[in-house]
C-alpha cells in the first residue's frame, strides 16, 4: 500500500556503539567519577595540604560567590553526576563496559603521549609531567597526577577550549572565514594557556618544557575534540602517574 504523504516520517535510529558513546558529554563525565573519588578519598589521607594548580584557580573564582568555594565544587560535580547517570539511564546507555572502555583507551594514548609529544617538540625533555615530583614523596604525587588529570581537562578543556571556539565562531562570521577554523584556533590557544598556566603556577619558565607542553595540549585538545572529555581525562591522568611512577626521587 502507497504511503500517504501525510503519515509521518520515522525518527532516525540514535547512533549507539562505543565509538558515539565515548564522545556523549554525559558518558565523558560520568567515566571521571572513578577517578575523581579516588583522588578524594587519596589526597584526604595522603595530602590534605595539596591541590593541583587549576583546582586552586576553581576553588578561588568560586570563593568570590557567597558560598564556600570547595563545598560549591564538589556539588557542581556532584550535581553533574547526577545529571549524567540519570542521561545514562534513560538511553540505557552500557555506562559500565563504556567506562571501562574509555579507560583503557585513555591509558593507551597516556602511554603514547610523552614519545609523540617529544617528537613534535624535537628538543624538548623525552618525558614531563604537570610539574616536577615534589617533596611529599611518590604517594603525594600520585595524588597530585589524578588532580591534574581531572582538574586541568576541566578548566582547559572542557571549559576553555569550547569558549575560545565559540568566540572564534563569531569572529568567522563577521569576516567571511571557514567555521573549521575554529577548531583549529581553539586546540591552539587552549594548549598555549594549558602550557603558560604551569610556569604561572610558580614553575621557573624553561622553552623545552613550555614547548613540550604546548605540544602535549594540542594532542589533548585533539582528543577532547574527536574523542571526548573521559578519554582526555583518563590519557592525562594515566601520562602523569606513568611520570611519576618513572622520575620520582621520593619514597
Amino acid at each position: 500500500m502507497a504511503k500517504s504523504p501525510r503519515d509521518p516520517e520515522p525518527a532516525p535510529a540514535e547512533p549507539r556503539g562505543y565509538a558515539h558513546w565515548s564522545r556523549d558529554p554525559a558518558v565523558g563525565l560520568f567515566a571521571v567519577m572513578p577517578l575523581w573519588l579516588t583522588y578524594e578519598a587519596l589526597r584526604w589521607q595522603v595530602a590534605p595540604a595539596d591541590r593541583n594548580g587549576a583546582e586552586d584557580v576553581m576553588l578561588r573564582a568560586l570563593e568570590q560567590l557567597p558560598w564556600r568555594g570547595l563545598l560549591l565544587l564538589r556539588s557542581l560535580l556532584g550535581a553533574g553526576l547526577l545529571l549524567a547517570a540519570a542521561s545514562l539511564m534513560r538511553r540505557q546507555v552500557p555506562w559500565l563496559r563504556v567506562t571501562l572502555l574509555v579507560a583503557v583507551e585513555g591509558s593507551f594514548y597516556g602511554v603514547l603521549m610523552g614519545p609523540v609529544a617529544s617528537l613534535l617538540t624535537q628538543h624538548a625533555a623525552r618525558v614531563l609531567a604537570a610539574a616536577p615530583p615534589g617533596e611529599g614523596g611518590l604517594a603525594a604525587d600520585l595524588v597530585g597526577s589524578l588532580g591534574a588529570g581531572i582538574f586541568e581537562e576541566l578548566l582547559f578543556r572542557l571549559g576553555l577550549l569550547p569558549l575560545l571556539a565559540w568566540l572564534w565562531l563569531q569572529v568567522a562570521r563577521s569576516w567571511s572565514m571557514p567555521r573549521w577554523t575554529a577548531g583549529i584556533v581553539a586546540v591552539l590557544l587552549s594548549a598555549l594557556v594549558f602550557a603558560w598556566f604551569h610556569h604561572l603556577c610558580g614553575e621557573p619558565f624553561e622553552r623545552s618544557r613550555f614547548l613540550f607542553r604546548t605540544a602535549a595540549g594540542i594532542l589533548l585538545g585533539l582528543l577532547m575534540w574527536f574523542r571526548g572529555f573521559g578519554v582526555c581525562v583518563y590519557t592525562h591522568a594515566c601520562y602523569d602517574t606513568y611520570y611519576y611512577l618513572t622520575h620520582s626521587t621520593g619514597p
